[in-house]
């Protein structure tokens, strides 16, 4: 025999047999120093099909305010998009329902940049799911580094694998006296009535429903539209947030798209307010409806923007009578000033046990 097959037949190994047939790997043995990893397979990701989102419905709301000169801090385009994206992962994370972008009467270092729009252009682009963003999302210089934005986890950007009974989607042509519309599945959905082309709706399947479990050339599947509140307020969702500009930080309040407007207000300043880590500062929180956390500016905080306010009878050092709490997330940061993406995580972190516990609903 050659040497060259005596190494062949050294090589050869016996075939591997495992006892367990729904596992690609051998099993684990706990007398076994180094155990073998066990690998999933198909069988084991369809866990994911039929996990449901727990159902807890929720009527309250979280409204964020923050000031359009947040951006003037970042250099150059792509530090500005990079920035923005973190707010709008911090408002996410923390179920944020409605986001302000007021202006505050700060002048943009980059006259380029109109930095209300850029903020709204770069919350909306990650905000809507991935699959509805090119018919959505209009075409802007602002949106050129926004590829660099890794998606957000939010229950309205539903896995392949994740089962819903609602859906974000836009509508397509008519098929007879409905509405083709496309809601990120292999298979089109149809609405009963006609809407015009290239419009977000909020629709509910009959079932929970996953992408993966559909398929192309498939019947559309029949959907209702409904409120985009309706997936928070019946089964407690968290279900993105939506944009509005203000044009003073006045109009933050009064212009408020809730009846009644905000029951309970929070003034965000590291000037002349209360320190946030005090003993019993969340006990503070009334129950509400409609709660806000407002933010000043990198410069001046909510001082400034309350004193270049022409509609406001109110000086900057009387800021805090605005609100019913005014707190300094930075009293314990000594020197080391705090980033405004930095004051939402650590603010919103603090008092969101005692959002939920002062909720009135």
């Amino acid at each position: 025999m050659s040497m060259n097959a005596n190494r062949q037949q050294k090589r050869k190994k016996p075939p591997k047999t495992y006892e367990n047939k729904h596992l690609s790997g051998p099993l684990y043995d706990p007398n076994n120093a180094r155990p073998d990893k066990i690998q999933k397979t198909a069988d084991n990701n369809n866990e994911n099909t039929s996990k449901k989102i727990p159902e807890h419905p929720r009527k309250y709301t979280i409204t964020v305010a923050i000031p359009a000169s947040v951006i003037d801090s970042a250099p150059t385009l792509e530090m500005k998009t990079i920035l923005a994206g973190q707010i709008a992962r911090s408002l996410v994370i923390f179920n944020v329902d409605e986001v302000v972008i007021y202006d505050d009467k700060k002048k943009s270092t980059d006259n380029r940049v109109n930095p209300n729009l850029f903020l709204a252009r770069v919350f909306q682009y990650m905000e809507t799911p991935q699959y509805l963003r090119k018919a959505l999302v209009p075409f802007s210089p602002d949106l050129k580094f926004a590829g660099l934005l890794p998606p957000l986890d939010a229950p309205h950007h539903p896995s392949l694998h994740q089962a819903l009974r609602y859906r974000e989607g836009v509508t397509l042509d008519k098929e007879g006296s409905g509405t083709l519309v496309d809601i990120g599945m292999y298979r089109r959905a149809r609405l009963e009535k006609l809407i015009q082309p290239g419009v977000r709706v909020t629709v509910e399947l009959p079932e929970p429903l996953a992408a993966a479990d559909t398929r192309k050339g498939q019947k559309p599947l029949n959907v209702k539209a409904v409120s985009p509140k309706a997936p928070r307020e019946k089964a407690g969702h968290y279900w993105g947030y939506h944009i509005r500009l203000a044009s003073s930080f006045s109009r933050v309040i009064t212009e408020s798209p809730y009846e009644g407007g905000y029951d309970f207000t929070v003034g965000i300043s590291d000037q002349n307010a209360t320190d946030m880590f005090n003993d019993g500062i969340t006990d503070q929180v009334k129950p509400f409806s409609h709660i806000l956390f407002a933010f000043g500016g990198p410069m001046g905080g909510l001082q400034e923007a309350v004193e270049a306010d022409e509609d406001l009878k109110c000086a900057g050092e009387d800021s805090a009578e605005l609100f019913d709490l005014f707190i300094d997330p930075s009293a314990r940061a000594g020197t080391r000033s705090v980033r405004l993406e930095e004051s939402i995580a650590m603010v919103m972190s603090v008092f969101q046990t005692a959002t939920k516990k002062g909720r009135k609903n």
